[in-house]
């Protein structure tokens, strides 16, 4: 004698931040019941992307995701004693675009401050945030805004490359490199 058991579905909801034009995998869709569910995935508007789908039933990836992807996606089981479904949200980000950055080479005088504008748009905002190779920014004298990186007093030893970084979601970024040279007064 056999009980038919109801399909459990379990699938983590998100929601799944992941760059434009990466490959995404959702997390496994857990799925319970006997006899053994037929598992399915679909999106919430329209067809899975074609030709870019690969669905081996409890994972679903998504090779090269565009913005259009970004939507809720269902995994459903379904048994002779019922269905059950969840579902996860896929948000695609696109690579942020710089509108204001700095020269790759500049210039500036021992003594005086030195500013170095950098800004990008992006969905959703990017934040700003500044690196440099080799050595941490100027303690206590650098300060970084959303659109610049200032250096006050500038000393010989700020010579050297900064990296300006754009970065959407934690999953999207961008940067650009600009190297600093110090001339003397």
């Amino acid at each position: 004698m056999s009980f038919l058991v109801h399909p459990g579905v379990a699938l983590h909801p998100g929601p799944h931040y992941t760059a434009e034009g990466s490959n995404f995998s959702f997390p496994a869709c857990h799925v319970t019941g006997d006899p053994t569910p037929v598992v399915t995935w679909r999106k919430s508007s329209g067809h899975l992307p074609q030709g870019r789908v690969q669905n081996n039933n409890t994972a679903l990836q998504i090779a090269d995701v565009r913005k259009s992807d970004s939507d809720t996606y269902f995994c459903s089981a379904v048994n002779l004693a019922g269905s059950d479904e969840r579902k996860a949200l896929l948000v695609v980000v696109a690579l942020p675009r710089f509108t204001v950055k700095p020269s790759m080479k500049v210039v500036a005088s021992l003594g005086n401050n030195l500013t170095l504008k950098c800004s990008a748009t992006g969905d959703p905002e990017p934040v700003i945030s500044w690196k440099r190779q080799g050595a941490q920014l100027p303690v206590g004298r650098s300060h970084v805004s959303k659109e610049a990186l200032t250096i006050n007093s500038v000393k010989l030893e700020d010579a050297g490359n900064y990296t300006c970084v754009a970065t959407s979601a934690g999953v999207s970024s961008v940067e650009h490199r600009s190297q600093v040279v110090i001339e003397l007064g």
